[in-house]
């Protein structure tokens, strides 16, 4: 079946399916919460971080809070982390409005939504500023669209008629208290009925939304197809049938160095500084085209077409403090690192000619630095594989690759997604205040090769599942034969870190999970989930070339080990960024 003939089974679907959400994950017994340790927070900044908008707009701010007292438990067990200082508890990641402005400006999701992260160790929680989230994103967009739609049970006729006779119905009422008082409005029938009315439509609006990316079920914690959600909210508005299945989620990167990069995305699809940033706020809900929510009467002009929410000010203010993020230190409370094996780690990392020592990981880890930056700015040159050498899970880049848009009312044809991208980001950027920023003149510059990144290792220990989907769970199994890989593991988003594999401790899918929190099976059978590649395996052809994912022969169990020691220190820090902090992990000081 098309996929746009299937779109209003998905909205009912979706509808039945929040329907059921409460039962997913029962009360936890009541008890005292584990102390939090928060690793890497940005001190005097720290609330820019968490709250700054980019111009995401999810709701108003007003709705969003009053909800929170019926929501933040649900909110909590999608892996929403609370911000406990602020004065809404508000969510990390989601945005206040600035000062003097109304409270009905809209919330929406920054930086800090996607790229804060917590896990659990012994009796403590540690908060990882700038790792990968574990949220299931999905579930929170469902709790909140439950709770919207509950607003106005059994239906809109009924509440309106109910307000009309001065008895407006719970928990209507409740909520609109606290939104009115907030606007410091009177609580008049007129103002409650266009309340009423709004919520309705919105939430609907949010449900049919939700529904473009056809999906979402199957990304789990920690995971978004931010090519697909991206490219069908851009495309979409243009031509219904640019819709396409969100299909190919990729886990959430961390943001350490990143700054520096010349590529980025796990496809290396994106170099502007700014145009990567404005990619990642419309996949989480930023307004592309302002114009597609009050269609024009006539023909627009350019800057008409290519108004937009993104908040460019802001995002530079973010890019900013990301640049800030330093990466992890391991933490103190884990079992300490042991040096000698550590030092072993780093001649297999390296290689070590006197000792004989074979490189294994630096040659494609360990980004080059650029003595000459180019107009593009970036320092750090990363190495792309290509898809048939590291031979991992090839969807994500066949969807983007493969997809092509009409772009209908800008008048372009139909150009591949790359493309179209590349169009869109740049005619965005030339209309914006982004024109008057020193980014303006470099090159935006998209491309669709058959390629991922191979990150710098900054901090990788704190950064689980692995691979560019998420489908390994810790690195000891990355650096074994893909037969030895769980082929299914529970991923939750709260996880308990395992200090000797370094990753999440295993938690088998046939086993009896805890219901104090929403688990996913990830099962590396489905699309995109495949967990074969990277390897290091005894087969015929491993001392050759790397070639189909077999890149080297076996590495032997004490090896494994030794290089993940040596991946807990902090030695790689100084060797990607400049100026960071002294290492001592390994005895001597890092240079």
């Amino acid at each position: 079946m098309p996929f746009h003939h299937t779109r209003l089974l998905i909205v009912s679907g979706l509808l039945m399916a929040l329907s059921t959400i409460p039962c997913r994950a029962m009360e936890p017994a009541a008890s005292q919460a584990p102390p939090l340790r928060i690793v890497g927070k940005l001190d005097q900044d720290h609330p820019r971080w968490y709250h700054a908008s980019a111009g995401t707009q999810l709701m108003p701010y007003d709705w969003f809070v009053a909800l929170l007292d019926s929501t933040s438990k649900e909110f909590e067990k999608a892996g929403i982390l609370v911000d406990s200082i602020h004065p809404d508890r508000l969510p990390v990641g989601m945005s206040e409005p600035q000062a003097g402005a109304p409270s009905s400006s809209p919330t929406g999701m920054n930086c800090a939504f996607c790229h804060t992260t917590e896990f659990t160790y012994g009796n403590k929680v540690f908060r990882i500023e700038g790792g990968p989230s574990l949220q299931y994103n999905q579930r929170f967009l469902g709790v909140l669209i439950k709770a919207l739609r509950g607003l106005v049970l059994p239906d809109l006729p009924t509440l309106l008629k109910s307000i009309q006779a001065e008895r407006p119905l719970e928990p209507f009422k409740t909520f609109a208290t606290k939104v009115l008082e907030r606007r410091q409005e009177g609580s008049s029938i007129s103002s409650l009925s266009k309340l009423a009315g709004d919520v309705d439509a919105y939430s609907r609006s949010l449900v049919t939304r939700g529904a473009m990316d056809s999906s979402p079920e199957w990304w789990g914690p920690g995971r978004f197809d931010a090519l697909g959600r991206g490219g069908n909210t851009v495309f979409g508005p243009l031509n219904p049938d640019n819709l396409r299945p969100a299909n190919a989620p990729v886990s959430i990167p961390p943001l350490w160095g990143v700054w520096a990069y010349d590529w980025v995305q796990w496809s290396g699809s994106i170099q502007h500084p700014l145009a990567r940033n404005v990619a990642q706020v419309i996949g989480v809900g930023a307004n592309l085209f302002a114009w597609t929510k009050k269609p024009p009467l006539g023909p627009m002009d350019d800057d008409q077409k290519f108004r937009s929410s993104v908040d460019f000010k802001a995002l530079e203010e973010l890019e900013g403090l990301a640049g800030r993020l330093q990466p992890p230190r391991w933490p103190e409370e884990f079992p300490a690192i042991d040096r000698s094996l550590a030092a072993r780690g780093r001649d297999l990392y390296h290689g070590n000619k006197a000792k004989g020592i074979p490189n294994l990981c630096a040659h494609c880890h360990v980004a080059r630095h650029l003595e000459n930056r180019g107009e593009y700015g970036p320092g750090l040159q990363v190495t792309m594989i290509p898809q048939k050498e590291v031979g991992t899970d090839p969807l994500y880049l066949e969807s983007f690759s493969r997809r092509t848009v009409d772009t209908g009312p800008l008048g372009r044809g139909r150009l591949s997604a790359k493309d179209a991208s590349q169009y869109v980001t740049t005619e965005l950027l030339a209309r914006s205040s982004a024109a008057q920023t020193e980014d303006a003149a470099k090159p935006n510059e998209w491309r669709d090769w058959p390629q991922y990144i191979a990150r710098p290792h900054l901090a990788v220990w704190a950064t689980a599942p692995f691979l560019h989907n998420g489908s390994v769970p810790n690195l000891y199994e990355l650096l074994s034969p893909v037969s030895e890989r769980h082929r299914c593991f529970a991923l939750s988003p709260r996880m308990e870190f395992d200090p000797k594999h370094v990753g999440y401790s295993i938690t088998e899918c046939n086993a009896e999970l805890p219901q104090d929190r929403v688990w996913f099976k990830f099962d590396t059978a489905w699309p995109g989930n495949g967990n074969r590649g990277h390897e290091f395996a005894d087969l015929p052809g491993c001392e050759g070339p790397a070639e189909n994912g077999l890149l080297g022969c076996g590495i032997p169990p004490a090896d494994r080990l030794a290089i993940i020691e040596y991946l807990k220190t902090c030695d790689l820090d100084r060797r990607v960024i400049p100026g960071a902090p002294a290492c001592h992990d390994l005895g001597e000081v890092t240079p």
